[in-house]
């Protein structure tokens, strides 16, 4: 049974929450991580998935950082 792209990129969104909850305390918490990994890796495998990762890049981009305050020399000390 093939998953259609829906499935996949939820499947996709709940590992990477689960790995990113996930706190590695013993070996079996890091088998458990690498498990996840390697899932995530063979969904994303998948040719047809080229467009969701540059469809997710695009919709989730960095967030914007302020940069921090500078003085310049119009500035008043």
């Amino acid at each position: 049974m093939a998953l259609s792209r829906q499935s996949i990129e939820i499947l996709l969104d709940l590992i990477e929450i689960k790995v990113g909850m996930l706190q590695v305390q013993d070996r079996d918490d890091a088998r458990e991580l690498n498990k996840l990994r390697k899932c995530r890796q063979e969904l994303i495998s998948d040719k047809n998935l080229e467009s969701i990762k540059y469809r997710k890049k695009i919709l989730n981009p960095t967030p914007f950082r302020e940069k921090p305050y500078q003085k310049n020399s119009y500035s008043s000390s």
